[in-house]
């Protein structure tokens, strides 16, 4: 499976919101996935990856909402250098969350993800709480 750098913290607070009915039905069975499977593996990529094959935004593979200041590849680039992790690189979700845990920091999240439509609910910081035993 390939999930894109920013989509690593996404998938802690999603909370079935989302662009359509499909997309949210593509997102919620990725989750349940990389929930049931914690030693499934991952490619990190910086690119459309699985849970982008449902968002109206992906158009012939390409992610319309990539080429402008903070866009979605400036935030994959941003949380995969914070979690020490390199495009293509390929490990387990289990090790995957152990880095979040480890190395992305409230601040920092807010810092990255300050300026996304979801961010604003607050459901990504509480995932990322949650996933750091608070």
């Amino acid at each position: 499976m390939e999930i894109r750098g920013h989509h690593f913290l996404c998938v802690l607070g999603f909370r079935g919101l989302g662009y359509d009915e499909k997309f949210v039905k593509n997102m919620d069975e990725i989750i349940r996935k990389l929930n049931n499977e914690h030693d499934m593996l991952i490619k990190a990529v910086d690119s459309v990856d699985n849970i982008c094959s449902m968002c109206p935004n992906n158009v012939n593979g390409e992610c319309t909402e990539e080429e402008y200041p903070g866009s979605v590849k400036g935030k994959d680039r941003a949380i995969l250098e914070v979690l020490d992790i390199r495009p293509g690189e390929i490990l387990s979700y289990r090790e995957v969350t152990n880095r979040i845990k480890e190395k992305m920091t409230e601040e920092k999240m807010e810092k990255i993800c300050s300026n996304c439509q979801w961010f604003g609910l607050g459901y990504c910081l509480e995932g990322l709480k949650k996933l750091k035993g608070g």
